[in-house]
This record gives structure tokens, C-alpha cells and sequence, in this order.
């Protein structure tokens, strides 16, 4: 019998040794990681070491690099290193938590080799990632940065040169399982099999090993589901036909929406770190179904009412597009798990929660799986220390609200993650047919504008049907969040977080909520504010739904908020503007400074 909440409490607890690196900073995994670095012993370096560790985050390495006066060249060689000592780190520890399962006989022997299978395949993509990053994100993007005056004229280039894949139906898919091979001044892509053959052949061996393994386990149904799932994944790691690409991937996800149990395995499915062609990241992990639910269907009608309500007032007449939004919000298997063992791609940070798949043409078919990682990003929450930026831009009753609800309120904290976050994932559905983001990203800046509708499709959802206990709390929440997203402004892999929070900022300040001097910060945190910040939210978003349900290029909405400055987008409106270079620039300097004032010590008390 497979004791799945024995196998929780072991993930937890791995998960809360990580988190007390951050009480016991003067350790050998931080001194180790400084010397990587080249960094002394500061804490503001033992904090930047411990995000890239505990956090899986590299800006706060990054941004001491800088302050320390290392170049491009030097700071990507660090990188590299710190990227082979977490992936060891990680793997080790992954390894160990695989072996205390076995040893406990908490799970069936299928599956056990199901997670064995997982390691040993991630394990090979762990180093395949790093040929990835350099090939893709080092290389590629770099020379397109400087090529290019904007994503739009990369996006032509890209268009003519035919540095796309396909899908079945010939259509240009909006997402690549490749790399782009440069030979002179030519340009071609070819799929990942091909790019990255020699990593490759070990993905392979890994996948035979398991799947042979998992074959002679196989007992039931569900079992079976994993096996035909993996072997269509197979199938598509490996194929090198660039035409065939997307179909085989197609048909792997299609596979993986009928594995269902408690083991849900992720893999490549995003492309936010690549800005141009949309190379799928190498994610791959485990994320394991918790013991904490929600009420499913009421969200799921909640979502639905809303989505019709907004719908109504576009004045667009788009009968496939509300029935594939019903259909994919229908079909929707939610998942409120955490993350159990990771590799890849996800050594350079993971996900508080995920929609997927990205694939429209098969959501259409099956559906999608939401996955929300609550326990895990609340115990993260947290082990975090207080910082000294957030003292300095908060005042201390705004602070404490917050504060408050995370240490003395968890239920409170848990309920605004699903009105926001799960929100977030449902709003990703909303106003998507299945030619949406094709048809919306001329100018290349779809995802620049859908993390913003996501969002506020889940704070609309919350407007429409609205708890005075949680009011507060979700506005909190918003602001606190939209102000932080600005520290991403020069990390390209994010920019689209970066440009929903100028979108939020740009309401915010427009509302009143908001004011700026040059030198204060002042919110208008009262129930007047939150009326005022609602109206204006609503508008927008029935404005950004009109834009949608019509597939209007992307760009022109988010001009209306904010320009592309050569290498940042920045805000249109003055104060916000001010704002966000003051923030910046404090960030810049003191990102990873502890706010010494005793106050994290006397919440951990509380």
C-alpha cells in the first residue's frame, strides 16, 4: 500500500532543513558557496548564496557580482560554477530522500522505480540544462539583444528565416523544443535532439532503463498511464524531424493529462526564459499531491461567472472562444501539491504554481492541470528573514499587517494564495481561444501582457464575489507584490512578471492608492483605497478582455503603461515612473541587506 502521507511528512521536513539555513547562516554550505563566488563573509553575501541555494534564485549572486565589480564574462563563469553546486547539492539530497523511502517501504515497488525513473532521467537533463543555458540564453539571446532594436524586429527576423516549428496543421506554433545553430550568416533551427545530441544519448539510456524497469512493474491501469506517458515523452526528446516536433510533444502531453495519481511528474513546458524563439525550459520534477484542498467546484463556477460576466460587457461575439474558456475550465484537474524532487532548469528557481499545458490545441482536447504549491510557498514565506529595502519603502503598520496574517493567521494567508495565486492559474484561461497568442504576438510581447490578465482575472474573480474577511488581505497582498516585482526590471527571463507589476503600479497610483514625492512612499491602505483601486482595476480589465476576445496585437495594450527604453521597459506615467527608478536604484544597492532591527526575531516568537 503506498503511504503517501508518510511521504509528505518526509518532504516537509527535508524542505524545513533547508529552511533553517537562513537561521544558521555560518555554516559549510554558505562558506562553500562563497568561495565559488569569490564573495567574503558579509551577510549580506550569505543571503544573496542562500537565495541561489535555498531559493533556487540567482539575482541576489548576480547583483553582488555587479556591485563587486564583475563583468559579464565573469559573472556567467560564477553562474556556471553555482549552477554545478546546487545541481550536486540537490541531486544528493534527492538521492538520499529516494533512499529513506525504500528503506522505509513507503511505497509500492512501482511506485518507487516511478521516482527512481524521475532521478536517474533528471539527473541526465541536470546536465544537458547547462549546455542549454549557454547555447540558448548566452549565445543566441545575446547576439539577438544586441542585433536588434526590439523583440518585434527580432520576432520579423525570426519570421523570415523560419526559426519556428510547426504544428500538424502547418501553423506556426508558438513555442520551440529547439536551438537556433548559426553557420556564418546563416540561421536555422533544429530540435534538441539534433542541437544537443551528445547530452542527449544519456536522456535516452535513462529513458529505456526506466521505462524497462516500469514495464515489468506495471500492474493496473494507473500504472500503465505513466508508461505510455513516458515513452511518448521518449518519443519526443528524441525526435529530429523539426516538422514533427510539436506533434510529438502534442501527443506526449496528451498522455500525461491521463496520468492522475498522487505522482505528477513536470515536464518541459515553459519558455519565459527566452524571449525570442520560446525555447522550452528543461523543467523536471515531481510535484507531490498534498493533503490540503479546496473546494473545487464552487472556485471552478466562481471562475466561470465571472469569465461570462466580463465577457458580456465586451460588446465581441466569439462562440468558440467562451466554449473552449468553459470547456478548458471544465476539464481543469487541479492539484494542490508541492514540489518533491526537482532537477534542470528548475535549479535556477522554481514555481509558486503552474498552468499547463501551454499547448491550446490540446487543452481543447483534454483540458489543463493546475498545479499550487501552498504549503511549501508558505513555509518558505516564512523562513525568509526580513529585509532592510522593504523597511525602508513600508511603513511599519502596513509591514505588520502582513506580518500578522503570515505568522498568527495562516488560514488567511492560505485562502488569499488561493484567491490569487490558484486565481492567477485560472485566470490564464480566460479570453484564450486557440489561436490567441499566435494571432496577438506580432510584436513579440504576449507573455508581457497575460501574466497581468491572469493576475487580475483572479482578482476580478474575487471583486464578483467578494469576502469582507479577505478584502484587506488580497489588497496587501497586491501592492506589497507589485512593488517587488519592479527588482526584476533587468532580468530578461522575468520580464513578464516585471511588466505586470508596472501595469498593477501604473492603477495603483492612477487610483490614489498610491502616492510618491521622491523621497516617501504613501498608501492609501483603507477600505476607501481598495474601492477606489477596484474601480479602476475593473475598467482596465474589461478593457484588456475587449483586447483579447478581438486579438489585438499585444503591444498596443501594453503601451498604454509602458515603453521600451533600449534594454528596459519603463512606466508611461510620471509618479510611477519616479517611483520605479527610486525603488531600483535602492534595490541595486541593497537588495540583499537583512533589516536588523530585531523585528524577524520577534515574529518568529509570535
Amino acid at each position: 500500500m503506498n503511504d503517501f502521507a508518510a511521504l509528505n511528512k518526509l518532504v516537509k521536513k527535508q524542505k524545513n532543513e533547508l529552511n533553517y539555513l537562513y537561521k544558521n547562516m555560518d555554516n559549510e554550505i554558505v562558506s562553500k558557496a562563497l568561495n565559488l563566488c569569490s564573495l567574503d563573509s558579509s551577510s549580506v553575501n550569505k543571503i544573496a548564496v542562500l537565495r541561489r541555494i535555498v531559493d533556487l534564485k540567482e539575482e541576489g549572486i548576480i547583483n553582488e557580482l555587479k556591485n563587486s565589480g564583475k563583468n559579464e564574462e565573469e559573472i556567467d563563469i560564477i553562474k556556471a560554477k553555482m549552477y554545478d553546486f546546487v545541481s550536486e547539492f540537490y541531486i544528493n539530497r534527492h538521492l538520499n530522500l529516494i533512499n529513506e523511502v525504500e528503506e522505509k517501504g513507503i511505497l509500492e515497488p512501482f511506485y518507487l522505480e516511478l521516482i527512481k525513473s524521475v532521478h536517474r532521467i533528471g539527473v541526465s537533463l541536470s546536465k544537458m540544462q547547462k549546455t542549454w543555458q549557454k547555447s540558448i540564453i548566452e549565445t543566441t539571446n545575446r547576439e539577438f539583444e544586441t542585433k536588434f532594436e526590439s523583440i518585434a524586429k527580432a520576432n520579423e527576423f525570426i519570421t523570415k528565416n523560419k526559426l519556428y516549428q510547426i504544428n500538424p496543421d502547418n501553423s506556426r506554433c508558438d513555442r520551440v523544443y529547439g536551438a537556433v545553430i548559426k553557420n556564418g550568416e546563416n540561421y536555422r533551427l533544429v530540435p534538441y535532439a539534433v542541437s544537443f545530441k551528445d547530452e542527449m544519448k544519456s536522456v535516452k539510456d535513462a529513458f529505456e532503463t526506466s521505462l524497462a524497469n516500469l514495464e515489468k512493474l506495471s500492474k493496473i491501469k494507473e500504472d500503465e498511464s505513466y508508461v505510455i506517458y513516458l515513452t511518448k515523452l521518449k518519443n519526443a526528446f528524441l525526435q529530429t524531424d523539426n516538422d514533427l516536433v510539436i506533434a510529438s510533444w502534442q501527443d506526449a502531453e496528451r498522455a500525461w493529462m491521463d496520468t492522475k495519481g498522487k505522482i505528477q511528474i513536470g515536464h518541459p513546458l515553459e519558455y519565459y526564459e527566452d524571449a525570442y524563439t520560446h525555447a522550452v525550459a528543461l523543467e523536471w520534477d515531481i510535484r507531490l499531491v498534498d493533503d490540503l484542498s479546496i473546494d473545487e467546484t464552487k472556485f471552478k463556477n466562481s471562475i466561470k461567472e465571472s469569465f461570462d460576466e466580463i465577457y458580456s460587457k465586451t460588446g465581441v461575439e466569439n462562440q468558440n472562444m467562451v466554449n473552449l474558456v468553459h470547456s478548458n475550465i471544465d476539464k481543469t484537474q487541479l492539484y494542490i501539491s508541492g514540489p518533491m524532487v526537482y532537477y534542470a532548469a528548475e535549479f535556477n528557481g522554481l514555481f509558486s504554481a503552474q498552468v499547463v499545458p501551454n499547448d491550446e490545441i490540446v487543452s481543447r482536447e483534454c483540458g489543463k492541470k493546475i498545479f499550487a504549491f501552498v504549503n511549501f510557498v508558505y513555509e518558505s514565506t516564512k523562513a525568509k528573514p526580513f529585509m532592510k529595502l522593504a523597511s525602508e519603502i513600508f511603513d511599519k503598520n502596513f509591514l505588520d499587517f502582513g506580518r500578522e496574517i503570515l505568522y498568527k493567521k495562516p488560514e488567511i494567508w492560505k485562502k488569499v494564495y488561493e484567491i490569487s495565486t490558484i486565481g492567477h492559474e485560472f485566470g490564464h484561461i480566460l479570453f484564450i481561444d486557440s489561436d490567441t497568442e499566435s494571432a496577438m504576438n506580432k510584436s513579440g510581447e504576449f507573455k508581457f501582457i497575460e501574466e497581468y490578465k491572469a493576475t487580475t482575472g483572479g482578482l476580478i474573480n474575487f471583486f464578483l464575489h467578494e469576502d469582507d474577511t479577505y478584502k484587506m488581505a488580497v489588497f496587501h497582498e497586491l501592492i506589497k507584490r507589485s512593488v517587488g516585482l519592479i527588482a526584476w526590471q533587468k532580468v530578461t527571463e522575468t520580464r513578464a512578471y516585471y511588466c505586470e507589476g508596472l501595469i498593477h503600479l501604473s492603477l495603483l497610483f492612477r487610483s490614489g492608492v498610491l502616492k510618491f514625492d521622491g523621497k516617501k512612499l504613501q498608501i492609501d491602505f483603507t477600505q476607501n483605497g481598495y474601492q477606489n483601486f477596484k474601480n479602476e482595476v475593473m475598467k482596465n480589465y474589461i478593457n484588456l478582455a475587449t483586447h483579447y476576445s478581438n486579438k489585438l496585437n499585444a503591444g498596443e495594450f501594453l503601451a498604454k503603461f509602458a515603453k521600451f527604453e533600449g534594454e528596459i521597459y519603463l512606466p508611461k506615467n510620471v509618479e510611477t515612473l519616479e517611483f520605479v527608478k527610486f525603488y531600483y536604484q535602492k534595490y541595486e544597492k541593497m537588495a540583499n541587506e537583512i533589516d536588523d532591527s530585531g523585528e524577524w526575531q520577534r515574529w518568529q516568537q509570535a
